[in-house]
């Protein structure tokens, strides 16, 4: 082509032909290019993410639908410096660890690191955690400790999970998924819309899913991680003009088969057969479990503020079996002083909680902005082991054959009270101080039973210690606000992880109980909306100092022939790291999301007798649990109009680098190289009520890494990231 005798202007029009396509994405950006605003509670009311100064995570439920995600352990890696995992031997559990600091005990005496909620709700055990979570409207992710407004187990952070709210708009909803290894899901979302003179409304959803499982016993052929579950919500909202009551009821049934682990002595990564789904360990058993519960949700706007409450009512049931040894007949035989002992375990857990909070805030003259309430909890959680060690001792292998071993119960009670509030000293200058004080108190029940006969015998143990702790938790810090769309601050905050027993002790010494858990974390954060809203961004720098933090240690039993995991203060840690996450709406339909976390964790002292052998030694070297140098997380999320409808593409990766995954051992074996999760969707929606069909795939690449490490069983076994899922979703609006 000859540009001689043309214009500059005409040259430039020649050059930009090809991008004539994309005009009109461009001027759809000049008209609609702001992102839109997230709101949250993450300081128990509604207020713009951009305006809380802490580092907060927020997960949209579109997107964790977009990207076929059942439960928390799905969305593992969306968050810098965050882990979601579930555990090994007890399915619908989770793992979670934010900034390093993880939990991984399914004693019912245990309190957790991380405190998750559901619509502000605490869940207090680690069971039910891993089970399906339906109709998310949203995740916010706290980092840190949130010991001022949220209490007690929120050492490391908060998760807290909201649920969708009452449509004002009648409708039904249908959506159908079916993908590999059997996966079929179903949900039915129905809204009444805004009935009785517009004041109530009402939503239902109700789902279930099945899973064939991707894991086989090479030895009888048994599917492993084989699942069932169904999940109920129903959501009730009465408004005035002046109160707002929400009313919630649900429900969740699950049933798995078989326990998805892998040898790592036998076979580790798979190498005697190159398929870390084919497990060389005969393994199997079952867990059911079902979870009710009632949370009634009220704000009631007075002339000086608004008077909130949140009261919820929780019953769980939770019954797993499994074989521990992982033997077929006698071979090969298990390590210990025992190597023809069968380990066949149960745990029939049942847990109950009740919790109640008052609180108040306020906005009064445009310069202070307080909450301030009350707290009230109430638990009572009982425990059955059980062991079958097979003839002579029992008629099979099976559960019903097995012998109650250990009964442990334990109630708990807490009460607490809190103030927060945000001075503003100026237009653009706040400072922010806040407390609480939480009494809590525990009352511990265990009783030893022994094997029956013909097993040797011995008198059984009665244990019943009790205890209680005053603990204040208080939170420092300033902040400054600009006019062109930033914010930094500063904040000193503290967290509470109450002290406790061990359910598994079988003597007085074993029992407790060890002391609280506490940390002190200084945090400098920057917000941003720049490029008129079309790029936000947050960054955080912080240190954190753990005291006594509690892990496991190993002790002689009741028997004297063998050793038992129990609780105990480790040590300190130190943590410092950094956080960074950004969105950017390139154009009005296509837009980037990025995070990175980095974290430099370990122990500043850690002194015990760790494996039972009499000696006190420095630990100090072991790698800190679950505690990844680098986490990276990015997705694209691209609109397309064609002829009325809407083509929409998401790709998203997640990396972690390697770490450690047991925490008592720097042995190769127990850490989870660094790995890259891939996961994408495409979908087509059609018609005015949005119907739409997507197809979706789970880790891409196919990644065979271990995703949960446990080392305390007879042979150390791995749980891996499930293999590539390709699923299909329709989804019909009425």
């Amino acid at each position: 082509m000859s540009f001689r005798g043309r214009t500059p202007r005409n040259v430039l029009a020649c050059a930009l032909q090809p991008l004539l396509p994309f005009s009109g994405l461009l001027a759809s950006a000049a008209e609609s290019p702001r992102l839109e605003e997230i709101i949250v509670v993450a300081q128990k009311v509604e207020q713009s993410l951009a305006d809380v100064p802490s580092s907060v995570s927020v997960l949209p439920g579109s997107s964790i639908e977009e990207s076929g995600a059942n439960n928390i352990s799905d969305l593992n890696g969306t968050a810098p410096n965050v882990i979601f995992q579930g555990m090994a031997f007890i399915p619908n559990t989770a793992n979670m660890a934010i900034r390093g600091i993880g939990f991984f005990d399914t004693d019912p005496f245990a309190d957790q690191k991380t405190q998750l909620l559901i619509d502000g709700i605490p869940h207090a055990r680690v069971t039910g955690l891993g089970h399906d979570q339906i109709d998310v409207d949203r995740i916010e992710v706290q980092r840190g400790p949130q010991g001022t407004l949220f209490g007690r187990n929120s050492l490391a952070g908060t998760v807290n999970i909201i649920t969708r709210e009452a449509s004002p708009d009648p409708g039904v909803s249908a959506r159908a998924t079916a993908g590999e290894y059997g996966l079929a899901k179903y949900m039915l979302s129905a809204e009444t819309g805004e009935i009785m003179d517009d004041s109530l409304r009402a939503r239902l959803n109700v789902s279930t899913r099945s899973y064939d499982g991707h894991v086989t016993n090479a030895f009888n052929g048994n599917r492993l991680g084989a699942q069932d579950t169904s999940t109920l919500r129903l959501k009730v909202d009465h408004r005035t003009p002046r109160t707002q009551v929400t009313a919630s009821v649900y429900r969740v049934d699950d049933q798995t088969d078989g326990i998805a682990t892998s040898n790592l002595i036998q076979d580790p990564g798979g190498v005697s057969d190159g398929d870390v789904h084919l497990v060389n360990m005969d393994t199997d058993g079952f867990n059911d479990s079902t979870e009710t519960g009632l949370t009634l949700l009220s704000d009631i706007e007075l002339g000086a503020g608004t008077l909130s409450i949140a009261a919820n009512s929780h019953d769980s049931d939770f019954l797993v079996y499994t074989d521990l040894d992982g033997r077929a007949g006698g071979h090969p035989p298990a390590r210990g002083r025992n190597p023809n002992l069968n380990v066949n375990v149960g745990f029939d857990i049942d847990h109950g909680q009740d919790s109640f909070e008052l609180r108040f805030h306020d906005a009064h003259g445009g310069r202070w902005d307080y909450v301030l309430g009350v707290f009230a909890f109430r638990e009572k959680a009982r425990r059955f082991f059980y062991q079958n060690i097979g003839p002579p001792f029992s008629g099979t292998f099976d559960f019903e054959d097995s012998a109650r071993i250990t009964l442990a119960r334990q109630s708990t009670t807490s009460a607490a009270a809190f103030a927060q509030t945000d001075f503003r000293v100026n237009d653009r200058f706040s400072l922010i101080a806040g407390g609480r004080i939480t009494r809590d108190e525990k009352k511990a029940t265990v009783v030893n039973y022994g094997l029956p006969p013909p097993a040797p015998q011995r008198p059984p143990i009665t244990l019943e210690p009790s205890t209680s702790w005053d603990q204040p938790t208080w939170r420092l810090g300033a902040k400054y606000e600009h006019p062109d769309s930033w914010m930094g601050y500063l904040t000193t905050s503290t967290g509470y992880k109450a002290g406790g027993f061990t359910s598994r002790a079988t003597v007085p010494e074993n029992v407790g109980p060890y002391d609280p858990e506490y940390v002190t974390n200084y945090e400098a954060g920057l917000k941003a909306n720049l490029l008129d809203n079309r790029v936000r961004l947050s960054a955080a720098a912080f240190f954190a100092d753990y005291e006594d933090l509690v892990g496991f240690v190993r002790r002689t039993n009741a028997t004297g022939r063998g050793n038992e995991p129990i609780n105990a203060n480790l040590g300190n840690v130190e943590i410092k790291g950094f956080e960074f996450e950004s969105s950017w709406l390139v154009m009005a339909d296509f837009s980037i999301d990025f995070a990175l976390g980095l974290l430099d964790a370990e122990w500043a002292s850690f002194s015990v007798d760790l494996n039972n052998d009499g000696v006190v030694t420095d630990n100090s070297h072991l790698d800190v649990l679950m505690a990844p140098t680098l986490t990276a997380y990015g997705a694209a999320h691209y609109t397309a109009e064609l002829a009325g409808n809407a083509l929409e593409c998401r790709l998203d990766a997640r990396y972690q680098s390697r770490y450690n995954a047991f925490g008592e051992s720097n042995d190769e074996m127990f850490y989870r190289p660094g790995t890259t999760l891939i996961n994408a969707s495409i979908s087509w929606a059609w018609g005015e009520r949005g119907n739409s069909i997507s197809l979706f795939g789970r880790n891409l690449a196919d990644k065979n890494s271990p995703k949960v490490i446990i080392g305390a069983s007879v042979f150390p076994v791995a749980v891996y990231e499930p293999p590539r899922l390709l699923g299909l979703e329709l989804q019909l609006n009425i």
